[in-house]
């Protein structure tokens, strides 16, 4: 094979790599934050406030809220508790939403989610779907 073919092949393929690291990378934020709540309880949790601002550097820069709620554990004791957890709109006061909580220490609290950093996620499907369409495509052209 003569390197003009090679690149062709190897270029692309450098990007179907770097798409499924990207990829990988944004899913295992989510899986990390599955197996740290393993274990926790669920509950029903009252909406007291909603914090205002921007969450974390992945951010958009737009205005995002995460939501403040108490809630009762097993044993009927009320806990106050932050979302982690940022959305673009403002959660209702008043209305329940769905929480977890640590039975070893209720202080720890959040909201259930399965997170996914969605810039990252895009570019790197994005870079998959470019690599596996130009390989196949010089692929069928070169052989």
């Amino acid at each position: 094979m003569d390197s003009v073919k090679l690149i062709f092949i190897v270029l692309p393929g450098l990007f179907l790599v770097l798409g499924l690291i990207l990829v990988a990378m944004s899913l295992t934020a989510s899986y990390r934050r599955r197996a740290s709540t393993r274990g926790w309880v669920e509950a029903s949790a009252t909406v007291t406030g909603n914090l205002h601002g921007k969450d974390g550097h992945g951010s958009n820069g737009s205005n995002r809220f995460a939501p403040s709620f108490e809630f009762h554990d097993a044993a009927g004791k009320r806990w106050l508790g932050q979302s982690d957890i940022y959305g673009p709109d403002q959660e209702i006061i008043g209305t329940d939403i769905p929480v977890r909580y640590n039975p070893a220490n209720p202080a720890e609290s959040t909201r259930p989610g399965f997170v996914v950093a969605k810039g990252r996620m895009a570019t790197g499907l994005i870079l998959v779907v470019f690599g596996a369409g130009a390989i196949t495509m010089f692929a069928s052209l070169l052989w």
